[in-house]
């Protein structure tokens, strides 16, 4: 079913471009083995306001054999999947016991029915502002009646690609790292909506039910796909979760939705093993009911609790046991000393045939390497023009950020636009880091 409903844009799409480097992070203590004993736990704090620890929370909804996460982000709601039909009153429940009264995104990463069986559910109970889907035409009643629910209400409805950023808020990056623009053959699992959300150093990396065919796809990118928090694809399935793609993600905590004793076995041995063998620490709704992952930009910390008949999201009752708890703290990031060095917004010629006439100048001043992964570039509109890749900055050096295209080198990036950027009278280039501080602003004329 391939149905149009109005697009109304709001997103921006980056361009794809390779890694300069490899950026390697040293490893925090190794030893993280799977997650075993978790206290039997009656609630989570009901009050948004009363829970402290981050402006980022994530929790793993316990949908049984399904998928559903949460996304809260300071007066942001993002839902992403809502578990089988059955289990949309249970999602319904959670979000009313935590005071949400709207969704600002909904996320359906593909059309199975452990992944939106409960849309029609949660869009008939609470008011939804958009929808993400990843636009894979599928006869089920069941995607029919999400979309009939999502025109019904005229919620604005857009088809996400690699490459697309969602843009809610200026700290929260949303990268849409899955399904490719040219979708890959007609595979529901390998043209899952796959997102990596950010905010400061902290990312969580959420795979829908993506197999090895799209993970190969995504490493074949330019964009950073590391994250402490992995979101396991397709509830630990034996074709999921490869060596190479775990690799290159470095989870610290692997998440996996999954229902007890389900008859596919998941998640397979395998898949447990080679998590282990990444050095990750391993949760399991099964087992830990649901998940909650709370950040300030940093560090970040892990809760669960079990579920009751009552609810997981009611007040903690006086004497109630504690919440299992892991933490893992990161560095503060090293300062650095970057500027902008030079500008060009007038191009020679004519600038339309001339895009790579215009450009930016970046230059490392400092004595450290600095990791531009997840800077930006905006003008003086304050329009965001450039998400830089992992590229690393060596000490003394510079890289100019190209309009146009080209292959990219360790002084020159490419945004890969078609038209000029730059305003000809003058502008404002701003570079913000990853976090959204200003870095350096540089206005005026060319050179000025």
């Amino acid at each position: 079913m391939n149905r149009k409903i109005p697009d109304p844009q709001p997103f921006c799409t980056a361009v794809p471009v390779f890694f300069v480097f490899l950026v390697v992070a040293a490893a925090l203590a190794a030893g993280c083995l799977d997650h075993g004993t978790v206290p039997d736990i009656n609630s989570f704090l009901s009050q948004r306001s009363h829970e402290s620890g981050g402006d980022l929370r994530a929790y793993f909804l316990d949908v049984g054999q399904g998928d559903s996460t949460l996304i809260l982000f300071k007066n942001l709601t993002i839902l992403i999947d809502a578990g089988e039909q059955e289990k949309g009153d249970v999602v319904v429940r959670d979000l009313q016991s935590l005071g949400i009264a709207r969704i600002d995104l909904l996320v359906a990463t593909h059309p199975h029915s452990d992944h939106i069986g409960g849309m029609e559910t949660v869009i008939g109970a609470v008011p939804v502002t958009r929808v993400v889907d990843a636009g894979m035409p599928h006869p089920s009643p069941l995607y029919a009646r999400f979309l009939d629910a999502v025109e019904a209400r005229h919620i604005p409805y857009t088809v996400v690609h690699e490459g697309d950023t969602i843009n809610l808020n200026p700290a929260l990056r949303i990268l849409v790292l899955s399904p490719q623009e040219q979708q890959s053959g007609d595979d529901l699992n390998d043209n899952s909506v796959v997102l990596r959300i950010s905010y400061g150093t902290f990312n969580i990396l959420l795979t829908g039910d993506a197999g090895f065919a799209a993970e190969n796809r995504m490493l074949a990118t330019g964009y950073a796909l590391d994250a402490e928090i992995l979101k396991v694809a397709h509830h630990g399935s034996i074709y999921s979760t490869g060596g190479r793609f775990l690799e290159r993600v470095h989870p610290e905590v692997a998440v996996i939705p999954v229902g007890a004793a389900n008859p596919y076995g998941h998640p397979a041995d395998a898949t447990l093993a080679a998590l282990e063998q990444a050095g990750c620490t391993v949760y399991r709704t099964d087992r830990d009911g649901d998940i909650l992952v709370k950040s300030d930009g940093i560090t970040y910390t892990v809760q669960t609790s079990r579920g009751t008949e009552n609810g997981l999201f009611l007040p903690v009752t006086t004497g109630g046991a504690p919440f299992s708890t892991t933490t893992a703290t990161f560095p503060t990031p090293t300062p650095y000393d970057v500027v902008i060095s030079e500008t060009r917004f007038n191009a020679p010629g004519d600038d339309r045939t001339n895009l790579n006439g215009e450009y930016i100048r970046i230059t490392n001043r400092g004595g450290g390497v600095v990791n531009l992964n997840g800077w930006t570039l905006s003008d003086r509109t304050g329009s965001r023009l450039y998400l830089f890749p992992a590229f690393l900055l060596l000490p003394e050096s510079s890289v100019s950020v190209f309009t146009g295209t080209g292959a990219i080198n360790d002084t020159a990036l490419f945004m890969g636009r078609t038209s000029p950027v730059w305003s000809n009278s003058g502008d404002d280039a701003v570079l913000q880091d990853e976090r959204g501080n200003t870095v350096d602003r540089r206005s005026g004329r060319d050179g000025s």
